[in-house]
């Protein structure tokens, strides 16, 4: 019974999110989310009291994601600027084909001035940034005279970039090509010559986009979402090959 419900849950998080990023919050309806989910109204408010619980959970599993990803990628034992790039790229498979993400960036966009708490979903991910220049910086691995503030500005403006790019349609291996050749140009501004020559600044080797399934799926949302992993643990520490798939 609680796996049944956790399944539905999770139903509802992910119609959710695809209708919060097409539409945004004010357009999607709780009843067009149930009938997306393939639930009741009813399973609908045994989760969820309010849209605004819902979309504070799309959030939520927008922020998880991130998270495990960026603890995935420091377990692999991989530098931390290494983590850092992997990561915008991660972002950059999300911003592109993960509804999740995309929902959880355009929340935090549209409800800025509304209803409170509002989660700012940008800033979380600046704020992973900054904790991994900040390992960078232990490691030796920025350059000396770079101060960590102003490296962090640099990679909260690729962040901004990566969000604005995938919102305007850009397709993502343009976005990941402009997103390798950005890491170049960064890395000689910001990192130590020894420790930037081992970097790889293109997106982690092997598949990126994860399918997921396709059952339960409304065909009037659009093309189908990448599910709740768009890009797996796997596929982020493909390079090293050492974790796999959730």
């Amino acid at each position: 019974m609680q796996e049944r419900s956790e399944r539905t849950r999770a139903r509802l998080v992910g119609a959710a999110a695809e209708l919060f990023d097409r539409y945004g919050y004010a357009e999607a309806r709780l009843g067009d989310i149930s009938r997306v989910a393939g639930v009741t109204k009813g399973a609908l408010y045994f989760h969820f009291a309010s849209k605004q619980e819902l979309a504070a959970a799309v959030q939520e599993s927008g922020c998880l994601l991130l998270d495990e990803t960026v603890l995935a990628l420091r377990r692999d034992g991989r530098p931390a600027l290494q983590s850092l790039i992997d990561t915008t790229h991660a972002l950059a498979v999300w911003a592109t084909g993960e509804p999740v993400v995309r929902a959880s960036f355009r929340l935090g966009r549209e409800r800025a001035d509304g209803e409170r708490p509002v989660l700012n979903y940008h800033l979380v991910c600046v704020a992973a940034a900054g904790r991994l220049l900040a390992r960078a910086a232990e490691e030796g691995a920025l350059r000396r005279g770079v101060a960590e503030d102003a490296a962090r500005t640099l990679v909260a403006g690729m962040i901004a970039g990566i969000e604005a790019a995938a919102w305007s349609g850009a397709p993502y291996p343009e976005l990941s090509s402009c997103l390798s050749e950005a890491w170049t140009l960064v890395l000689r501004a910001v990192a130590e010559e020894g420790a930037a020559r081992g970097l790889r600044t293109a997106p982690p080797p092997g598949p990126t986009v994860d399918p997921g399934p396709t059952t339960d799926r409304d065909p009037t949302v659009g093309p189908p979402g990448q599910g709740s992993r768009a890009l797996t643990v796997s596929t982020v520490s493909a390079s090293a090959g050492s974790l796999s798939s959730r």
